[in-house]
């Protein structure tokens, strides 16, 4: 079995990712009676879009682990009975 090369799983995710998010934008856009994009318009919003989840993903996701780091130090501290 012939392996894929490296990284195509995350760019099809990223593709899948901005396929849905030009639905959702089409999906808001008829909602609120705006007239539709062009696909170009849609294309160039989704993209940004995603990056910027990603973005903001990468920054929570830092921190999260910060934190979830300090709260296990914590507990072994305690757990081994040193203050």
């Amino acid at each position: 079995m012939e392996k894929a090369p490296p990284g195509s799983l995350s760019k099809k995710i990223r593709a899948v990712e901005k396929d849905l998010t030009k639905r959702l934008l089409r999906w808001k856009m008829k909602r609120e009676g705006v007239p539709p994009a062009g696909e170009e318009t849609l294309d160039a919003n989704a993209e940004c879009i995603v990056e910027t989840a990603h973005t903001i993903m990468k920054k929570e996701g830092k921190e999260i682990l910060h934190d979830l780091n300090k709260t296990k130090q914590a507990f072994m501290k305690a757990y081994r009975g040193k203050d």
